[in-house]
């Protein structure tokens, strides 16, 4: 839910329909709408964030699994950062605000003299390299594809990891390798 995303996530996208495949399976799942949902500013998706994996996981919040996209994507990232999760996925992750000023607002991005880095070492610390899933498109016409690849090499993800998926724009649609890749990280032992 973000950067123009209605105020009923479960009929954005493709979230609504992953919350009811996670749910057939009996996984548990939290699909509701974040404050400040055109903005998705970071000092208010990380908190909320935690609260929903505290009501969520209240004996062990860290036995969650994050899926992001775009603007979720870099609260995930955010979020693995400060505090242990046992999975994240991304979907349409990016590495820079772009030069969009609405974004460079969010919080998320890293700017000029070393202001705001990304923190992979803490990430990888939080949610074990293996628990990482990312997925972009060749033909994303917001997130150039280099981007992403800053993503995955500043985690260090393998090919099995990270997938770039031909034509699948934003991932506006539901797609399969998403689900495959929640049940992977649901199933472990």
């Amino acid at each position: 839910p973000g950067n123009g995303c209605s105020n009923n996530i479960r009929q954005s996208n493709w979230y609504g329909i992953l919350y009811d495949r996670l749910t057939e399976k009996k996984i548990p799942c939290i699909c509701r709408d974040f404050p400040d949902p055109l903005h998705a500013r970071r000092d208010r998706w990380v908190p909320h964030m935690r609260s929903l994996a505290e009501e969520a996981s209240p004996d062990d919040p860290s036995n969650i699994v994050l899926v992001g996209h775009s603007s979720g994507a870099q609260a995930s990232l955010r979020y693995a950062e400060q505090y242990p999760v046992h999975g994240v996925v991304l979907v349409a992750a990016t590495y820079t605000d772009l030069g969009d000023a609405h974004e460079r607002a969010s919080g998320y991005y890293p700017q000029g003299n070393n202001n705001n880095p990304y923190l992979f070492q803490d990430m990888l610390t939080n949610c074990k390299r293996e628990n990482w899933y990312q997925f972009h498109s060749d033909d994303d016409p917001f997130i150039p594809l280099n981007e992403a690849e800053r993503i995955r090499d500043g985690l260090g993800l393998s090919s099995t990891s990270y997938q770039m998926l031909p034509r699948h724009s934003h991932f506006f649609e539901y797609f399969d390798e998403l689900l495959e890749a929640i049940m992977v990280l649901t199933t472990e032992s």
